[in-house]
């Protein structure tokens, strides 16, 4: 499959504002044929994956972004996950067997978005937590952008099954208020793009559109991949920590057993000798504390 996933800066030249486009074309593809997501629920992910690219686009530090929708009664969870060299991953936990044919909107109509910024820098994980409020990702980021007094900052989403598309229009700081004027018309501008104009032209045409009149300096295009941090050792560390009574337990009841990565549906064999030497190093741990005090 071709790469062209990507994300793309610009900034204005004489005035204190950036913004950002993504555009999912692959990567989106190859998350969307992992489950069998209902209308909504898929249209959910989108646009809460390409948001969190956008978000990750003003990281400054080596981390990840990851925002996750919790306490919603029609699904478990929705996550993804973008790192500061844009490998993203994205998923959604919910029953099939449950689930009932409903409108995007409706999806939104409980829960809570939370954004998480994992850094590597200092091992630190920053949260900000944010109500649902409004009927769509992109009106639910903007109305606590609004709210929460930080830098003027706007988002629109566009959605199909096959490809997701992202803009973000951010003011920097205006220290001696000298641009106010000139920031209020460029983002009454921005207001007038739509998703249809998002989805089918390009970022030059768009920027040209809408801002004909100032100056505009546009990056390069940095790719964006998909990778899963899925491994082997990590389930085995897993299968370790639910101790010895929980393996004992699947060993006598289903013997070898199949784990399934919910982000990419890699699945990993652990046979019944598998898990009993996973028993053994654990038994063997709890000893260790005994061992060093008798000696």
């Amino acid at each position: 499959m071709i790469k062209n996933s990507y994300l793309q800066k610009f900034m204005f030249n004489k005035l204190p504002i950036k913004g950002s486009f993504v555009v999912l074309d692959d990567v989106w593809n190859t998350i969307v044929k992992q489950k069998d997501y209902p209308d909504g629920l898929q249209q959910i992910i989108g646009d809460i994956m390409t948001a969190n690219v956008l978000l990750t686009s003003n990281l400054k530090l080596d981390g990840k972004v990851i925002c996750q929708i919790q306490d919603n009664p029609h699904f478990g969870l929705v996550v993804s996950e973008c790192s500061n060299d844009l490998k993203v991953r994205a998923t959604a936990k919910f029953s099939p067997e449950s689930e009932t044919i409903i409108p995007y909107e409706e999806y939104l109509t409980s829960g809570r978005l939370v954004v998480s910024i994992d850094s590597q820098n200092d091992g630190q994980l920053y949260q900000s937590v944010i109500a649902f409020n409004g009927d769509n990702v992109a009106e639910i980021l903007n109305n606590y952008m609004l709210q929460s007094e930080q830098l003027k900052t706007w988002f629109l989403l566009s959605y199909t099954p096959t490809r997701m598309v992202g803009f973000m229009l951010q003011q920097l700081p205006d220290v001696h208020e000298i641009h106010t004027d000139d920031i209020e018309r460029v983002f009454m501008l921005a207001n007038t793009l739509t998703k249809t104009e998002l989805q089918h032209d390009d970022s030059e045409t768009i920027l040209f559109k809408l801002f004909n009149e100032d100056d505009i300096v546009i990056m390069d295009k940095h790719h964006i991949d998909f990778r899963c941090t899925c491994n082997r050792g990590r389930l085995e560390q897993i299968l370790r920590n639910l101790g010895a009574t929980e393996l004992n337990d699947i060993i006598d009841t289903q013997g070898d057993i199949s784990v399934s990565c919910d982000y990419c549906n890699t699945e990993y064999k652990f046979t019944k000798n598998d898990l009993e030497g996973f028993l053994a190093q654990i038994t063997l741990n709890e000893l260790d504390p005994i061992s060093t005090q008798l000696n």
